[in-house]
């Protein structure tokens, strides 16, 4: 079940902003909750932020990163359901489509978070259940901070890689 409203996070903090954006059921067309809206001057804040904890996020070791991608999975797993949820409700998309993305991005995490234990590969098999069969990824490590625009259809997965 949805919340009556969600903040946003900046620099490890719920904010509910002055502005929110309803989120409106694409098949009942009622508002389904609401999220606080950031302004340009909270997406600079949060581009600057990324960039003063970059240095620190590349000296944490190994088990600690791992630590971190696995604590993101376990929150995710318990809250997959409201996470397919909002997002069947804000993309559109069926309800069993939603929980294999959601099932599809836990899964990513916990991938990222094996592989924070070993550096060095540059491909992956994703083959780690039924439906992946066959899949691999290449990987490249990341130099300073990365904007995305994730597609509609599909919006947790980029964000999951």
């Amino acid at each position: 079940m949805l919340k009556r409203s969600y903040p946003y996070y900046l620099a490890n903090r719920a904010v509910a902003a002055n502005r929110e954006l309803e989120v409106v059921n694409k098949y009942t067309r009622k508002v389904a909750t609401r999220v606080a809206l950031a302004d340009g001057a909270a997406l600079a804040e949060a581009i600057g932020r990324a960039g003063d904890a970059a240095a620190p996020l590349r000296r944490l070791p190994a088990h600690r990163r791992a630590a971190v991608l696995h604590h993101l999975a376990n929150g995710m797993s318990a809250r997959a359901e409201e996470l397919a949820e909002a997002l069947a409700i804000e993309a559109g998309k069926p309800i069993r489509d939603s929980r294999v993305e959601i099932t599809r991005a836990i899964d990513t995490v916990r991938i990222a978070a094996e592989e924070a234990l070993r550096l060095y590969g540059q491909y992956l098999p994703l083959d780690i259940s039924p439906r992946a069969e066959h899949f691999q990824a290449i990987t490249k490590r990341a130099r300073g901070r990365m904007r995305f625009i994730t597609p509609f259809n599909f919006p947790i997965n980029p964000v999951a890689h």
